[in-house]
Formats: structure tokens, sequence, C-alpha cells
């Protein structure tokens, strides 16, 4: 029973707060039913306590937060509203959370067993507690809750072999915007072998049920087989693995494994999501098929058959491969060379690059037409992602660069640019976060963004190994990537201030050290206007430097760099949803309307060309509800409702949605109480939105003065 004991509170310590040793001081003031026992454990998060209920008599894990910051208090409760939300009998319950002397703590279920990770179970037992797993996650699927971190370790066994599913710290609630990338700064979210290549990718809006599926399948070939789906040694490996290869079969490792499971493992696992099962009811019904030996349904023998052969097809014999590469190496070399004189005829263009831009995609066109005919050449995926890159399309390019930087052979330029596309992915990332209207949000997307710096710290050091004919200035640029991951900004400006001394005409150091000075809260300015002295077509660094005088107020200096950059590029949308901006901007400043009608215009026609873009959808609506109040004129609420709805489908954050949608309302009450009408159901609409989940941010400015003003207009007669 004592052996027993200490497994419990090993894997309740571990699954709270990872593998630390055992608190060494005491404990802090427990509530008055409570009384401590022992401690379990402490971690960075928190501590960990063995206590006991006095009243219900009964053993619980009392765990207290260390962290005193906003975000971390609110993930810290928002964990206990999510399960007293699903109250499911497999998932390991909160029974009471609250604050005693300033200690923040949840009182939790405590399982008297280990976690599925040091448990020995046959195959049969692995499958039903895997089982119990998927009837929890189809409950927390249609209570909109994503779980997003599917382990052994968050699967707790009690006494009688029981699974009990824990550990919502960083679950999604696909009803709100919360639940971004979050994770010990630094870290990606979740366990990168057993995540979801959506998931891995950073594409938080593509994460739902199926990505839990995957999780589901990934863990359960870990029990069956020994040992996880991919292995490697550094992150940017592994995540290369989980995004573009297939695992192994499970077969291979382990020949007890029944061709029936792993056909069930693997149907999980998919690549693409609508290749997957698309419920977790559909799991459970595969998985109960096969525990009673029934006919399978969504694993056939004809998806199993299909699946093998694809494995088949898409594996070359090496020979072909390296005598491709040897023969197509004049083209490859022709590519190289019109992509690079793209990158001089840069520094040339004086008027609108869109003009030119049919050159870059005769080469897309050129390279699809190679890669149609033979999927295995690794140079023409390498440089069809490397012009994606050139036309701005960052997605496409990471899909074709990541999947191909292994074929190219030990090219540092390779890595360089690669390199690059994950760091224009970090200020990418970074300018995301500016969008959120929480302070949660806002740094899940930061710390995505992190994960992006870093995965072009590995790159830029896999060029500076490699070195070949690297210019010396290209070296350094490297190591000022990666004291920027290491969060060293002095010496990465240093690096920057270096490079730039011996050669002052490098633009794209000069657009770093802005870029790299915007993020430390210092003025880029001086550096952004440099990098345009030298090329004047670069558009970004126009867009970002109206960025920065948008932020400090200045609608006329930014309307002069957006100009400039639309000059440069007339079909840029992210400055013409600038644009449309700051007449926004300029409005609430003043105090008048006179911009706000060319504002709506040119939101409007962003967003008929760009329907998937959150931002251009987000300042039409914003402008169209300033349209309400300047004009009192109440059919603009409805335009900003309809843009609304329409936001609620796209990839950006839901919460600013949410928070617009209650906005509208409010002003649309406000407009009828001045018309005498009653404006009741419109202010009750948006009092009753203190229950969604992105409006309880404690530090939530906007939302809590949007429920005050609703309270005055519902107490006003």
């Amino acid at each position: 029973m004592h052996d027993e004991q200490e497994l419990a509170e090993t894997a309740i310590a571990a699954d709270l707060f990872g593998s630390a040793g055992l608190a060494e001081d005491g404990p802090p003031p427990a509530p008055e039913r409570y009384a401590i026992i022992r401690a379990l454990g402490r971690g960075g998060g928190g501590e960990v306590f063995l206590a006991r209920d006095t009243q219900l008599g009964r053993s619980v894990a009392l765990k207290y937060l260390s962290q005193d910051r906003p975000a971390e208090l609110e993930r810290f409760f928002r964990e206990a509203r999510f399960v007293a939300r699903l109250n499911n009998p497999s998932i390991v319950q909160v029974y009471e959370a609250g604050e005693i002397d300033g200690y923040p703590y949840l009182v939790m279920q405590y399982v008297p067993g280990g976690n599925l990770a040091s448990a020995t179970l046959d195959i049969q037992s692995t499958v039903h507690a895997m089982r119990q797993v998927a009837a929890a996650l189809a409950h927390a699927h249609r209570e909109g809750i994503v779980h997003r971190d599917i382990k052994p370790e968050n699967i707790l066994l009690d006494l009688d072999g029981r699974a009990y599913l824990t550990d919502f710290g960083i679950a999604r609630d696909l009803r709100s915007e919360l639940g971004a990338t979050i994770s010990q700064d630094g870290q990606i979210l979740g366990t990168p072998g057993l995540m979801a290549p959506e998931q891995a990718r950073g594409e938080v809006h593509a994460v739902d049920a199926r990505s839990d599926i995957y999780a589901l399948g990934a863990t359960l070939y870990w029990k069956t087989v020994g040992q996880p789906p991919f292995v490697a040694d550094h992150l940017v490996d592994l995540l290369h693995l989980v995004i573009h290869e297939d695992p192994p079969f499970p077969r291979r490792y382990n020949g007890d494994i029944p061709r029936d499971l792993e056909a069930i493992i693997l149907r999980c696992m998919s690549k693409r999501r609508e290749e997957r099962f698309q419920s977790m009811t559909l799991v459970i019904d595969a998985l109960d098929r096969y525990l009673h030996g029934r006919e399978r349904r969504e694993v056939s023998p004809r998806w199993f058959t299909s699946y093998v052969r694809q494995q088949v097809n898409e594996a070359p014999a090496p020979s072909t491969v390296l005598v491709d590469l040897e023969r197509d190496w004049l083209p490859a070399l022709e590519v190289a060379q019109e992509i690079a004189a793209w990158d001089t005829q840069l520094y040339r263009v004086r008027g609108d690059l869109v003009r030119h831009f049919p050159r870059l995609d005769a080469v897309i066109s050129r390279l699809d037409h190679v890669l149609d005919q033979q999927p295995a050449i690794g140079w023409a995926r390498f440089y069809r992602g490397v012009a994606w890159f050139r036309r701005g399309e960052l997605r496409r390019a990471l899909e074709d660069m990541e999947r191909s930087i292994d074929r190219v052979r030990d090219l540092s330029g390779a890595y360089l640019e690669l390199g690059r596309l994950y760091l224009a992915l970090h200020f990418s990332e970074c300018h995301a976060a500016e969008w959120h209207l929480s302070r949660v949000g806002a740094e899940d997307q930061v710390r995505a963004a992190h994960t992006r710096i870093e995965q072009a710290a590995i790159a830029f050091e896999e060029a500076r190994r490699l070195k070949q004919d690297l210019p010396a200035w290209q070296m350094r640029y490297a190591d000022a990537v990666l004291r920027l991951a290491s969060a060293d900004v002095e010496g990465a400006l240093s690096i920057c201030d270096e490079i730039l001394a011996d050669d002052p005409d490098l633009e794209e150091v000069w657009k770093l050290k802005g870029d790299v000075q915007r993020g430390a809260g210092l003025d880029p300015l001086a550096s952004y206007a440099r990098a345009t002295e030298i090329r004047r077509s670069n558009y970004d660094v126009w867009v970002a430097m109206a960025e920065v005088h948008l932020a400090a107020g200045r609608g006329a200096d930014a309307r002069s760099c957006l100009t400039r950059a639309l000059d440069a590029h007339s079909e840029l949308a992210a400055a013409q949803v600038l644009l449309a901006r700051t007449e926004l901007v300029d409005a609430r400043a003043t105090g008048t309307s006179d911009g706000l009608a060319l504002g709506v215009e040119l939101a409007a026609r962003v967003h008929e060309k760009h329907p998937h873009r959150h931002d251009a959808a987000i300042t039409l609506a914003e402008l169209q509800i300033e349209m309400a109040r300047a004009s009192q004129r109440r059919e603009w609420i409805g335009r900003a409702l309809d843009t609304l709805d329409r936001a609620v489908q796209l990839d950006g954050c839901g919460n600013r949605v949410n928070y617009l949608q209650a906005r509208a309302r409010l002003e649309r009450a406000r407009l009828a109480a001045a018309a005498g009408e009653d404006a009741r159901a419109d202010v009750d609409a948006v009092l009753s939105m203190r229950e969604d989940e992105g409006a309880q941010v404690p530090d939530n400015a906007p939302w809590l003065d949007l429920f005050a003003e609703a309270e005055r207009m519902r107490a006003t007669p």
C-alpha cells in the first residue's frame, strides 16, 4: 500500500508541476476545511499537497499558484472553470477554487494510482484505458473544449485501472478566443512529439477536436509500440518529422499489435485533418469494434490498403533521387539565378513591384510542373518555397521549404533562407499579438512567436556551421539572431552595429535592427528610415514605420509611409487595411467624422478582395460602429454586426470579435434610448456575455468598462 501511495503522489506531482522534487518550505495556509498531510511536489508554477477534507473525510490534492501575473492567474482559474463545465467522471475533478492570504488555490480530486506513462499494461488494457480517455474527450468536445496536450503523463490510473484525464491548463475553448499558444516562456505549446501537425505549425485557430484525435492516436502508438512515433535530437528536426513525415508502422516495432488496431492508430494520426476520424465518437466506435471483434467501419481494409500503397509510392529509391539531383542541377541553377535576379532588381525598381510579379509567378509555375512530374525533387520544392517567400506568401513558403530542406544538400545558403523565413514569421506573430484584446491572448501569441525565433536561430546556426561561401556579414547576422533568440537584445543590437560599421548599406541588417528595437520598446524609426533609403521598394519597412507612427498618434506620418508602401506594392493588403485604420484612429482622436466614409470605403474594398483577412474585417466593423455613432443612424450597426458574423469564422482574435459585437449592440441600445425606444433587449444581450470565457479575464479593461456602461444604461429609466 505504501508503494501505491508513493506512486500516486509522484504521478499527481508530475502531472501538476513536472518532475520537480518535494517542496522544502512550509506549506501555505490551507482553507479551513482542509488539513495538509504532506507536500507532493513543487514546480515553476506552484506547489501541490496531499490534504484531507475534514468535512467529507476524503483525500484531495491541494494545488497553489506561485506566480501572481494576471495572465497566469487567469489560466489557473480557467482550468477550474473548464473542468467544472465538463463535470465528467473520467476527468479529474476540481472541487473548489479560491484564494487564501494571497495564495490562489485549487482543490482537486486525488486519484490513488499512477499515470499511464509509468504503467506497464498489455495491449488490451491500454486500449481499454484509451477508450475511457476518448469518452472523456468526446464529452469535452461537445462542450467546445479541446485539450491540446494528450499524453501518457496526463492520464491517471486508479487502483482498479480506470483512466482519468487531467491537466486542462492549455486547453482551448472553441467558443471563445482564449487558449492560444500558452506554455512556459520560450516553449512550444503541448508535447511536440505527440501533437498534431497543425499544432506543431503554430496554427492556433486550425486546432480543433481532430487535433486531440491525432494526439490520442500518438499516445496509443507510444504505449503499444514502446516509443513515441517521432524521435529527434533537436526541436526543429522533431517538428519537421511531425509536420511532414508519416510515423513508422507500429507493427514494425511490435508484431503483437493487431492490424485492426494499427489501422485505427494510423487513421488517427493522418497528417491531413480531413483524413482522420472526424469526431471522437467515431474513434470510440472503432475502438469498441476492435475490442469486441466486430467488423470495422471507419478503418476499412480499403482505406488501410490505400494508406500502405501511399507510403510505398511516396518513398522513391535513394539512387533515383541522387540521379535526379545530379541530372537536374542545370535547371536548379537557372531557377536560383532567376530568384537572385529578382532580389537584385528590388534595388533598382522605383515603381510598382506588382508589374514584376509575373516573373516570380512564372518561376512558381515552372516548378509546379517539375513537381507534378517528379515530386521527390528537393531543389524544386525548396526554390518554389523561396519564390513564395518573395511573393509574401509565408505559409506556402514554410510548407515547401521545411519539407525539402533536408534534400537540397548541405548548403549554408538554404539554411540561411529558411532562417530568414522563420524570422519573418516571428515578427509577423509579434504583430498579430497586437490584435489581441486581452493580455492573455497577447502573451500567448508572443509565446508562439518565440517558437519561430528559436527555429530561426537553429537554422542560422546550421548555416553558420556549414560556412562554405557564406559572406562574413551573413555569419554575423546569424549571430545577431541567435542573441535575439536568447533574449539578449543588447547583444543583438551590438552585432547589428558592428556589421553596419563595416558595410552601412545592408538594408536587411537595418531592418533587423529596427525590428529588435521595436520589440524592445525602443525607437526604431531611424533604423527603418535607413533601410528605406537603401531600398525604396521595401514595402514591409514602410508598413512597419506606419504602424509605429499610428501607435504614437501621428496619423499624417502614418499616411505618408503607407502611401510609399502602396507606391511600391499597390496590392499590399496590410497597407490598405492600415490606411483605413488611420482614418478610424484620427476620427477617435479628433472627434470628427470627416475621414470615416473614406475609411469605410477602403476597408470594405480590402474585405471584399481578401475575405479571409481578420484585420480587414475587424477594421471595417470598427469603422461601421464609429459611423453609427457619428451619424446617429442605426443601419450602420446592422452592417457592423453582419461583418462581425463573417469575422467569427476567421483565424484571429475571437475575443475582439465578441467584444465588438457587444460594443455594436450597446451603441444600438444608446441610439434607441435617445430616440425614446426600448433598448433593454440589446442591453440584456450585452450583460449576458459576462458568462463568456473571453469576458472573464481579470485585467481586461475594455470588457469591464463595457459592462459598467451597460449596467448604467439598465439602471437608467
